[in-house]
């Protein structure tokens, strides 16, 4: 299973004319078992297999692969961005309490009623919200969670 993942991987960033390096596969494997990640959540990770790797080179990294269109950025009131690997598309839910982002459905766009004579070329939508598990305990979670 671990080797299939690698070697996904591995096509997703030739798919995209991307050099398959250890430590570009690392960061799609972080960021695909973290869902949503800060950078500097993925420079904890992997440093831990790549210890002389630099916060510069993380950033460097994310941002080829982000406008290579493997990863896209998610922007986040008064917080960091955070970055997942793009998937079906989907908007998001994201919880004031806690921090943590969970994929809900995208809505068509036919749904969102645009005023007459618009033509939509790409749209986003992030709802803000307490969480249910935030909801179910007094104190409100754990800050800056991830989902």
């Amino acid at each position: 299973m671990v080797e299939s993942r690698l070697r996904e991987y591995m096509t997703m960033l030739k798919s995209r004319e991307l050099k398959s390096t250890p430590q570009r596969v690392a960061m799609l494997r972080i960021l695909e078992e973290m869902g949503h990640a800060e950078i500097e959540e993925i420079y904890n990770h992997i440093k831990r297999d790549f210890v002389s790797i630099s916060l510069a080179t993380v950033y460097k990294n994310i941002n080829t692969m982000r406008e290579a269109g493997l990863i896209q950025e998610i922007k986040v009131p008064e917080r960091r961005s955070r970055f997942e690997i793009v998937k079906e598309p989907h908007s998001h839910f994201l919880c004031r309490q806690c921090g943590r982002i969970y994929d809900i459905p995208q809505p068509r766009v036919e749904e969102l009623q645009l005023p007459e004579g618009f033509e939509p070329l790409h749209y986003t939508l992030t709802v803000e919200g307490i969480c249910r598990e935030c909801r179910a305990t007094p104190e409100g979670g754990e800050k800056g969670g991830e989902g």
